[in-house]
């Protein structure tokens, strides 16, 4: 099981002070916890995707996910993957130039891509599947890894990715998950289908307070009305519940794909903490997420 830990950019306004809080935050999950790769989104001012949830703080410039990585890499010695909107190009080959760029200059060979966030909007770049297929077919970057966005949830889902694998991506990230059930049945169909892709990696986000949940609800993120309840009921227990929950997602999807004799795909971690939660609370749930997935079955 591959743990990747996710770092967001931060806003540029903030300055060195903001950039080294990055640095020491990834340091303090690297040093007790063997960490992959990190994973650095790329943050743009978007739309609401919830009527639930609630944004406090205006959006602001962040730092270039490249530049954080070459920061990371430098530092630390870690290697990243970057998320990329590929939409805000101004034509395809200026992708396939950003990406050969990326690859000559920082030394990334793992991009997770991204399309718009507005259905209204016609965007000047490629959509996420030609993407795909173009960077599989231009690029210059020596093994390549190519990942797009994957949420359970949404209708078709399995048909998107579906194409998206046959066009070349080779692992999908999901959006943050709290609840196993949509997960296990997009399993079961792309299955069903023999479409399933080589990897996933399934993201979960420790909570601090109900604020952060309801920022996730306003990203998109799916919460049932009873678990959002349950989460939020004491506020003084936000984390420890949501670690409780992830613990718990998590064991149900892995028990889902042993009970079906899966080999594939290969099921990753990657935590996504939203605001201040303590590196320790990362590394003991990266602990406990590996070992619910060397566990043997019930029985065994």
């Amino acid at each position: 099981m591959k743990t990747v830990l996710e770092a967001v950019p931060p806003e540029l306004h903030r300055g060195e002070a903001a950039i080294e809080a990055v640095v020491e935050k990834v340091a303090r999950v690297q040093a007790a916890c063997p960490i992959d790769v990190v994973n650095i989104p790329e943050i743009h001012e978007e739309p609401s995707r919830s009527d639930q949830g609630e944004r406090r703080q205006p959006f602001a410039p962040r730092m270039a996910p490249r530049d954080l990585a070459r920061v990371l890499h430098e530092r630390l010695g870690v290697e990243s993957m970057i998320n990329h909107v590929v939409v805000h190009h101004a034509s395809e080959q200026a992708l396939v130039d950003w990406v050969n760029e990326t690859w000559e200059a920082y030394g990334i060979r793992r991009f997770v891509l991204v399309g718009g966030g507005r259905h209204s909007v016609r965007y000047p770049g490629p959509g996420v599947t030609r993407a795909n297929g173009l960077l599989r077919e231009r690029s210059r970057v020596e093994s390549l890894r190519i990942g797009n966005i994957c949420i359970p949830s949404r209708h078709d889902e399995a048909e998107r990715i579906a194409a998206k694998t046959a066009a070349g991506a080779d692992f999908f990230t999901t959006q943050i998950l709290y609840e196993p059930e949509a997960f296990t049945a997009l399993l079961d169909t792309l299955a069903a289908r023999a479409a399933l892709p080589p990897e996933i990696l399934l993201a979960f986000c420790p909570i601090r307070n109900a604020r952060n949940l309801r920022f996730l609800l306003w990203l998109g993120v799916t919460v049932s009305d009873a678990l959002y309840d349950w989460l939020t009921a004491d506020d003084a227990q936000v984390l420890a519940r949501s670690l409780e929950q992830i613990r718990h997602a998590w064991a149900q999807i892995v028990a889902h794909q042993r009970a079906h004799g899966r080999a594939a795909p290969a099921l990753d971690i990657n935590l996504a903490p939203i605001g201040p939660i303590p590196p320790a609370a990362t590394v003991a749930l990266a602990n406990d997420l590996a070992a619910l997935h060397r566990a043997p079955p019930i029985g065994v």
